[in-house]
């Protein structure tokens, strides 16, 4: 049994999708609480379409638009004491949930993630994401490192963690693997991998945007988090299918 959580932004064009590969799964013991930030565009019309078709999909709204703060939201409604949190442009096979529920209870794992594969044949791309991949397979047994777009955890450590932070403005994903290990170790799945957008890549520099995800971990482990915009880290940057969000004062996405 599992709670998926996936916090939302106008995210009309992906959220469909990772629904569909959801109740598509071969494990069915699970919920979907998607918390959406209040969209501008069909991303609630969507959730709530699936919703009346399948109870196990649930839709919160939250006053809020801020990614920490809607996870915890999720999480406090939640009604398993297993929990993923999923970013909503990824996309999942369909013995996903079965395989990494059974290596988190045969590993006894608590907090963990998974090695991402880039949707693309971009080059540039697929260096970045196994340059990543690299870092948080390194990392994982000193200062663990994972992505918003899988995170797996449990009722008990969010509350010891007091959930994720939403005064940090980029990496507070990895904040909080970071803090869960106070807990219990923290390990990679090797079962099954998430496959990730790279939408974020085609909306910005290449260059620039591995630059800043390189320079982060550093910033973080040599000074603090990052609660300020000093990476100028632009949330939701779809700009090619979401130029509604270029010029809004979105806190967290």
């Amino acid at each position: 049994m599992i709670s998926i959580i996936i916090p939302t932004l106008n995210e009309e064009h992906y959220i469909g999708n990772l629904l569909n590969d959801y109740l598509n799964q071969t494990f069915k013991d699970f919920e979907i609480i998607v918390v959406d930030g209040n969209s501008i565009d069909k991303t609630r019309e969507i959730v709530k379409n699936f919703s009346k078709r399948n109870k196990r999909i649930k839709l919160i709204v939250s006053k809020k638009r801020n990614v920490s703060h809607q996870r915890n939201l999720g999480a406090k409604n939640a009604k398993f004491e297993k929990l993923l949190f999923n970013d909503a442009d990824i996309s999942v096979e369909k013995d996903f949930l079965e395989k990494t529920v059974k290596e988190l209870i045969r590993r006894e794992l608590k907090v963990s993630g998974c090695y991402l594969v880039p949707k693309t044949k971009n080059a540039i791309d697929k260096l970045g994401y196994c340059l990543l991949n690299g870092w948080i397979f390194l990392m994982q047994y000193i200062y663990p490192h994972m992505t918003g777009q899988c995170i797996f955890s449990t009722k008990e450590i969010h509350n010891k963690l007091n959930g994720f932070n939403p005064a940090i403005k980029f990496s507070e994903d990895n904040d909080y693997v970071n803090r869960s290990k106070k807990f219990y170790k923290f390990r990679i799945l090797n079962s099954k991998k998430i496959y990730s957008s790279t939408r974020r890549f085609d909306s910005e520099n290449r260059l620039i945007l591995l630059l800043k995800y390189a320079m982060c971990p550093f910033y973080r482990m040599l000074f603090s988090e990052v609660r300020t915009n000093i990476f100028n880290y632009k949330m939701n940057a779809d700009h090619k299918k979401n130029n509604f969000c270029k010029n809004m004062d979105f806190q967290k996405f």
